[in-house]
């Protein structure tokens, strides 16, 4: 499993990042600076944990190895999200000539063209798991694993899990199926654990509760080692972050033994 350090991923700085938002750039929203790939990629400095964390993912993606679950484990404000960034726009559909930065690390992996990637991008703090939510399709979800679903392959993809999300029970083998449909696929989950902490001490939220989150973790960790090309990246706050409650560790620790099991 692979655990970037701290500074994999800041800015040309290296100072803390300031203003990188990942679901505003999911939502294609924000500056140009965060907004357009290219952009982005001329404003960032590739640090040795980011070149590694970048070719793991292109070898994944490729079906030529890497690691398939990567947790980020670090203090906010130092390269989380931009790392994210990165790798969300690493598979954002332009050919490797227009990401100039990238293209001698995406010849090193010895990638010729960068394949097309379904991705899911679920920011935990940004989703509510006491409401549904309603796409512009007409398909409501209610649980992450609704999202995560529909984001990979929209009603399509929601329908491969569409009785559990109903039910908030954890979708189990569905997900491969729906990952091996959806492939390659590329998987990132931040502010996990602000997330699940919620669902803790309650058993009638749509999202579903605690216990049921945990066995989707560990559902969604064994799926994907299981599929080929699908790569799930995952921010963990590190012990030592301040910005992090006693609540959010406890959750944050039974997450990444989830995702860890076999």
């Amino acid at each position: 499993m692979v655990t970037p350090r701290p500074d994999s991923g800041s800015g040309r700085s290296g100072r803390p990042e300031s203003g990188a938002d990942l679901s505003r750039v999911f939502l294609d929203k924000g500056s140009d600076k965060y907004r357009e790939a290219t952009q982005f990629f001329e404003e960032t400095f590739i640090t040795d944990d980011l070149h590694q964390l970048l070719i793991n993912a292109l070898l994944r993606i490729a079906g030529e190895g890497g690691d398939p679950v990567v947790q980020l484990r670090m203090n906010a404000g130092f390269g989380k999200t931009h790392s994210m960034m990165a790798l969300y726009y690493l598979f954002c559909g332009l050919p490797a000539g227009q990401l100039p930065a990238l293209e001698p690390l995406i010849h090193r992996a010895g990638i010729s063209q960068l394949p097309r990637v379904h991705r899911a991008v679920l920011v935990g703090d940004r989703i509510s798991p006491a409401d549904a939510h309603e796409k512009p399709d007409g398909t409501v979800v209610s649980t992450l694993w609704g999202e995560l679903a529909w984001q990979l392959g929209g009603r399509d993809g929601y329908e491969m899990v569409r009785e559990a999300d109903e039910k908030a029970t954890s979708p189990g083998g569905s997900l491969l199926f729906l990952f091996q449909r959806f492939s390659p696929c590329l998987i990132i989950i931040d502010e996990w654990a602000a997330y699940a902490c919620q669902l803790r001490g309650s058993s009638r939220l749509p999202a579903g509760d605690f216990d049921t989150h945990l066995a989707f973790a560990h559902a969604l960790g064994h799926c994907v080692r299981r599929t080929g090309n699908a790569l799930l990246v995952a921010s963990v706050p590190n012990a030592q972050d301040e910005t992090s409650g006693a609540d959010e560790q406890a959750a944050s620790d039974l997450l990444r033994k989830a995702l860890e099991a076999p």
